[in-house]
């Protein structure tokens, strides 16, 4: 459904296609309609900070340089470059139109409305029982789903429950997240330390076999805890890094790479399998790579579930921690469970998007 490309290094997949196919392929069968709000995917050109943004001589179409620290290209970035080149021989994968430089205005003003339309969060326990989209309190709810808003650290809540995949997504620390939180307070989970995430009870509900997934930073520190401090606490042995790489829709990285602690345009994916597994079952490789145009909200991740198909038993049971949406079969748990979820995603929006102006007129109805 988002796979659009895959090879023996990797996949292509689309975050915007995934969830609209998902709902249309549930419209199909009801009689609520919501559409996806895309404009969060139109990202054209890579991300600078407003003061900073690409000046283009109108003239001779030139781009102005900047000086940038110096970048020692290490093995994961050669891949990397080399997989998105190879990706750009395959037709239909990205955008041929011409690349519009408004430094992603659509995208960016509509995270800016998200957010305000969603900044207010509950804290309860629901479900989706029935087969079909339900539509409730302002939030879209898939079929077969389940969801506790609620801090991770009550998922004992789950009681008896065992999971073939358990996805995490932790709020790491991260020193530019703390700057920006000092001005919108309400912007995702609050940051935790290695000795917050090690009291999860992983292994309590993690199935024999059981596959733990990690979105992780590039920093060092999380990568050298998560492996030899979480893992052996939660009784899970590492067994792979996957990367995944942000690009424009025309296929440029949406930022530049950097020295080792500057922000790079991929993120990693930690993988572990529990310890006591009884069976052999196939594990991840090494080093896959997963591209993707990113979503302009912050902590939108690309769904998983497709590609680790290969790696989880045919009707595998899931939960997600620290979850920002839900996904028919799984289960979410975390504060922001239903954020998006919110309908303001799947409306309709009249949006003007060209070099010089985007006006975002959402429903006011949501």
């Amino acid at each position: 459904m988002s796979i659009l490309y895959s090879d023996v290094d990797g996949f292509f997949i689309s975050h915007q296609m995934f969830i609209s196919k998902l709902y249309d392929t549930i419209l199909s069968k009801t009689e609520n309609a919501v559409h996806l709000y895309e404009h969060f995917f139109h990202i054209n050109n890579p991300f600078v900070r407003d003061k900073q943004q690409i000046e283009t001589n109108s003239e001779n179409n030139v781009k102005r340089k900047r000086k940038r620290p110096k970048y020692e290209e290490d093995e994961i970035g050669k891949r990397i470059k080399t997989f998105i080149s190879n990706l750009k021989n395959h037709q239909d994968i990205f955008s041929s139109l011409p690349k519009i430089l408004d430094n992603n205005s659509c995208a960016r003003h509509a995270s800016i409305k998200f957010y305000e339309k969603t900044s207010e969060q509950k804290t309860f326990y629901g479900q989706n029982p029935n087969p079909n989209l339900h539509v409730a309190n302002g939030y879209v709810f898939p079929p077969k789903c389940q969801f506790y808003c609620d801090n991770v650290f009550n998922m004992k809540n789950l009681k008896d429950e065992k999971y073939d995949l358990i996805l995490l997504d932790p709020p790491w620390t991260n020193k530019y997240i703390q700057r920006k939180k000092k001005i919108k307070q309400d912007e995702g989970y609050t940051m935790m330390i290695d000795q917050d995430l090690v009291q999860l009870p992983i292994n309590e509900f993690l199935n024999s076999n059981g596959l733990v997934c990690v979105w992780c930073t590039n920093s060092q520190n999380h990568i050298n805890s998560l492996k030899t401090v979480l893992f052996p606490t939660w009784n899970i042995k590492y067994v792979a890094s996957w990367y995944w790489i942000k690009v424009t829709k025309c296929g440029e990285f949406i930022c530049n790479f950097a020295p080792q602690t500057g922000k790079q345009p991929y993120e990693r994916i930690i993988f572990g399998r529990k310890i006591d597994s009884d069976t052999e079952i196939k594990n991840p490789e090494e080093n896959k790579l997963i591209a993707s145009v990113p979503s302009s909200v912050h902590s939108h991740k690309p769904p998983l579930s497709e590609i680790l198909v290969p790696y989880l038993p045919p009707t595998p049971k899931c939960l997600e921690l620290f979850a920002r949406y839900l996904l028919p079969n799984w289960t979410s748990y975390g504060l922001e469970a239903l954020k998006f979820q919110h309908q303001f995603l799947y409306e309709n929006s009249e949006i003007e998007c060209n070099n010089h102006k985007s006006n975002i007129k959402p429903n006011e109805n949501v």
